[in-house]
């Protein structure tokens, strides 16, 4: 009686709140009371709606009220999500014995969350349920994707999105097809335009009559500038310069010397001798002397 009651403690305890730890890469919880509203439950409405997350317990307790003498039993499972059975299942038999409170626990290998589909607890015979708590123990794997967090092993640094570049091409647009294509132009296979005989002769009378302007303007040229310098002689008139004369008559040598000689500057040799030593001096210094 005394486990019983530990047991039933513990259900409450976990019942009232739901828990979590964490233990890298996995976190641990449990669900709240899956019987709570009725004795059918979806496991979406309990579990947590990531990806990575595993059931590895479960955890069951109820009170049956029944008559001692009555044939009664309780049936506590999950059906398995693709319908195929069930993927857990538990029995109690309470045939000839009175209504009491009962507590089950199981430790589950870690079967994905996907796997498990619709739980019930379902009564045989006569009796009733009342009071049920169904609790699971689950562990959410955080590197079920290892793309989901840098730490993970088997992370791949994600490639930057390269912006699309379109390229333009001409060949491809309809209208410059359409006017390639078109006979008002033709091409060779050097991509150079085809002309027309009539065009062709066009293209030449042109080219004649630009290269005889340009020959005319030479020649024009040339002749322009003789006619020019002799115009230019013609007008210039030189005797001019030639007769021309000067007013102020004759100015006369009128040099003389006092003494009849012209003495030295002496500081003009003091300046000389000063400058002989600077030399010396100067070349003295560039030999060590």
């Amino acid at each position: 009686m005394k486990m019983v009651r530990q047991r039933l403690a513990w259900v409450l305890f976990l019942v009232a709140l739901p828990s979590y730890c964490y233990s890298e890469p996995y976190t641990y919880g449990t669900t709240g009371n899956a019987a709570s509203v009725s004795l059918g439950w979806g496991m979406d409405s309990i579990l947590p709606s990531i990806a990575g997350v595993d059931i590895n317990g479960l955890l069951y307790r109820y009170t049956t009220i029944k008559d001692p003498d009555a044939d009664m039993k309780v049936h506590v499972g999950n059906l398995h999500a693709d319908g195929n059975g069930y993927i857990f299942r538990e029995t109690d038999d309470w045939s000839g014995v009175a209504g009491n409170t009962i507590v089950k626990s199981f430790p589950v290998s870690n079967i994905p969350a996907s796997s498990w589909g619709t739980g019930s607890i379902e009564v045989e015979g006569e009796g009733r349920v009342e009071d049920a708590v169904v609790i699971y123990t689950y562990r959410v794997d955080k590197c079920y994707d290892p793309q989901s967090d840098p730490s993970c092993a088997g992370y791949v640094k994600p490639m930057p999105e390269l912006p699309e570049v379109v390229v333009y091409d001409a060949l491809e647009d309809d209208a410059v097809v359409d006017t390639l294509e078109a006979d008002e132009f033709q091409y060779d296979e050097d991509g150079k335009l085809i002309l027309s005989e009539e065009e062709e002769e066009e293209d030449t009378r042109i080219e004649m009559g630009l290269t005889a302007s340009a020959n005319a303007l030479t020649i024009f040229k040339a002749q322009g500038q003789d006619d020019i310098i002799m115009a230019i002689n013609q007008q210039t008139n030189i005797a001019m310069y030639y007769n021309a004369s000067i007013n102020g008559g004759t100015l006369n040598d009128a040099a003389g010397l006092q003494d009849g000689t012209i003495p030295d500057n002496k500081k003009a040799l003091r300046n000389n001798l000063a400058q002989q030593i600077l030399h010396e001096q100067m070349v003295d210094m560039q030999y060590d002397k």
